[in-house]
């Protein structure tokens, strides 16, 4: 049966994926893991070596006759972009068709950016990481926080991003870079570079904790990446739970706020609400080692001033602990995965949040007759979500014919 152009392309880039999971394959392991003739497998695998995609190699190993071939990805096949943005920052990255890392780049987001300008640094970004010659790259991925529409191009809605709603991202975009565009949650986006680079490779259920200005979960459940009937799957920082009886609670309360009032858990947990609840405890004359009031207090501050043990940085970071410890305990009832992963800023902070989050989380399933998931922080890094989206790109991408 003549397969059709789509198909044909379809089928060499689930060539191209057997070999990039499985680097040194051969034509006949090729055809039996997709089921097709080894003579069909060798003629697309003769395609692609004379595009360029691929290289072989003669094994080390073999009886007498013709020695046979291991296939592998050829790294000047192609470049791909990645990336990443949320409320603070922009962060690309390029990779070789081998995966391997070449160049990143990042943008500073500043508070009064509008839509429109936070799209104009996203060119920026990737302007800076393009290869010398703009025909090798073959296509970019995009990890986009809130919600997003990735069958249309369209980042719906974020509410750290000043008129963020409803904003044609992936046609503007290959327009002006000439290459296919995919979207995805930028906390997906982190959970795909931890399936494929980090702590959940080979491992079945588990979740990809993200917090940055908010917070998501990137849930993996058989090997896949759930997105859900609405690409909605993980939103976990709009939860709305109510602040634990803590010292630190009150910095965190807005004004004429009380502690029984649900809150969403974004609120709460992560970067920027563990910022301003410190800049409110600064500006009410709490003592700290922290910059005084009136000075920028970035992340790095929080994390040098929890290295010392600082009394408010403390307070505030076991409120955090606390609440997390609470999410970790209703995704593990939910989805009962064997890890859960924290990644962004927040794993800065070590043992310091990581210690009492497993304490809180392992007592809430322990009452509830449940076993506790291993809790770790990721070693990936802040540009896990570019490399991530740069992974979705070369996933998503088909050999043109």
């Amino acid at each position: 049966m003549k397969l059709s152009i789509e198909q044909m392309a379809s089928l060499e880039s689930e060539i191209l994926k057997q070999v990039r999971a499985r680097p040194g394959i051969s034509r006949i392991a090729l055809s039996r893991e997709l089921q097709i003739a080894p003579s069909t497998a060798g003629s697309y695998v003769g395609r692609l070596l004379t595009e360029g995609f691929l290289a072989e190699s003669e094994t080390a190993d073999y009886e007498a006759g013709r020695p046979p071939t291991a296939l592998r990805l050829n790294p000047d096949g192609g470049q791909f972009i990645g990336v990443d943005f949320e409320a603070r920052k922009v962060m690309a990255m390029a990779v070789d068709f081998s995966d391997r890392p070449l160049k990143h780049s990042h943008r500073d987001i500043q508070k009064s950016d509008s839509a429109v300008e936070v799209v104009q640094k996203i060119e920026q970004a990737i302007e800076e990481v393009l290869p010398e010659n703009r025909g090798r790259l073959l296509a970019i991925g995009v990890g986009v926080p809130g919600l997003v529409d990735p069958i249309n191009g369209l980042a719906l809605d974020y509410k750290y991003i000043r008129q963020w709603q409803n904003v044609p991202l992936a046609s503007p975009l290959a327009r002006r870079f000439g290459v296919p565009v995919y979207l995805e949650n930028t906390i997906r986006s982190m959970a795909l570079a931890e399936l494929w680079f980090g702590l959940g490779r080979g491992v079945r259920d588990w979740v990809c904790v993200g917090i940055r200005s908010g917070l998501g979960a990137g849930i993996v459940a058989g090997g896949q990446l759930q997105r859900g009937a609405d690409y909605r799957a993980g939103e976990v920082g709009r939860w709305r739970t109510v602040l634990p009886k803590r010292l630190g609670v009150r910095h965190f309360l807005a004004p004429g706020a009380t502690a029984s009032q649900p809150v969403e858990l974004q609120e709460i947990a992560s970067a920027r609400a563990i910022l301003a609840a410190l800049e409110h405890g600064r500006r009410a004359g709490e003592k700290s080692v922290l910059p005084p009031p009136g000075e920028p207090l970035v992340f790095a501050d929080v994390v040098r001033a929890a290295q010392l043990r600082d009394k408010l940085t403390v307070q505030v970071i076991e409120v955090t602990a606390e609440m997390l410890g609470w999410a970790v305990a209703q995704l593990a009832l939910a989805l009962n995965p064997s890890l859960v992963i924290f990644a962004g800023p927040l794993t800065l902070l070590g043992d310091t949040l990581l210690l009492p989050l497993r304490e809180h989380a392992q007592k809430l399933l322990e009452m509830g007759g449940a076993g506790t998931p291993t809790i770790v922080n990721s070693t990936m890094g802040e540009f896990s979500g570019a490399l991530g989206a740069a992974a979705l790109a070369v996933h998503e991408w088909k050999p043109a014919r």
